[in-house]
């Protein structure tokens, strides 16, 4: 059996809370990534948000995908949660 890629999207939209950005703003590319985990998910997503400066407002990116499925979401302060909205530990 074929063990499936995990990937992690990494995205960001405009924050209208600040004077001059639109929510249709995107201050940092969009970028789908191989992960090896969870854990690595998180970092990669906390790269992200420091590299291009980003605020929680920012912040839309970190789905995980098993596939093209799906299968948790990490919050801007680079927790993973599943789907259900649980927190999964990741050390």
């Amino acid at each position: 059996m074929k063990k499936e890629i995990l990937t992690i999207k990494l995205s960001s939209c405009g924050n209208p809370d600040f004077p001059g950005q639109k929510i249709t703003d995107r201050p940092a590319p969009t970028l789908i990534l191989k992960i090896r985990d969870l854990k690595d998910a998180s970092k990669k997503c906390r790269s992200y948000i420091e590299n291009w400066n980003l605020g929680g407002g920012n912040w839309v990116g970190g789905q995980i995908f098993s596939g093209s499925k799906q299968i948790a979401q990490v919050s801007y302060n680079g927790r993973v949660w599943d789907l259900n909205d649980s927190e999964i530990e990741t050390s």
